[in-house]
């Protein structure tokens, strides 16, 4: 994990019923390389999502191999998007709003190459080959103790203990 990762500036609340958020925690402490996440688009008037795998994480600045050849990558250059984590392993769950760009760079893309990219792609030259990347511009946690028994823990510790949180919800810190 990249350690210079900056911190989500967030919206605290939208109505999650948290009314003291957890301290903003840095994006690299939330997201790691070879997670998969949720990307959303605008594709004319339709809502589009697609899973996609994290290459990098640089300060607030995700970054994916893609296909250039498919309709939403087209959608999405240069636009506002929305993209999703959820970790129920690691019970973790993140929304992130940011802007997109794609970049051909072979340098870029040299470094980020990994076997697991080999599955989807003809090689690193594959000419249709590019990096999206997702620069956040805020985005909010979420995240529980892991495993059954350390939610179940949790869930009792806020059903009977009077601790109203049963985790930690907060801004990603920048």
């Amino acid at each position: 994990m990249h350690r210079n990762a900056g911190v989500i500036l967030g919206r605290i609340g939208h109505g999650y019923g948290m009314a003291d958020p957890a301290p903003s925690r840095p994006l690299d402490d939330l997201v790691s390389a070879g997670d998969t996440v949720m990307l959303m688009t605008m594709i004319g008037d339709e809502h589009s999502s697609r899973p996609l795998t994290v290459a990098e994480i640089e300060g607030q600045r995700i970054g994916i191999l893609v296909d250039t050849t498919s309709e939403w990558s087209r959608a999405v250059d240069r636009a506002t998007i929305h993209i999703t984590l959820s970790d129920v392993r690691e019970n973790r769950f993140l929304a992130l709003n940011g802007n997109a760009r794609m970049s051909s760079d072979r340098a870029v893309i040299d470094r980020l190459w990994n076997p697991f990219a080999g599955a989807f792609f003809d090689g690193k030259d594959d000419p249709n080959l590019a990096v999206l990347f997702f620069d956040v511009t805020e985005g909010e946690y979420w995240d529980s103790p892991s495993g059954r028994i350390g939610s179940l823990i949790a869930m009792v510790k806020a059903a009977i203990g009077g601790d109203d949180k049963a985790g930690d919800h907060g801004p990603i810190a920048d």
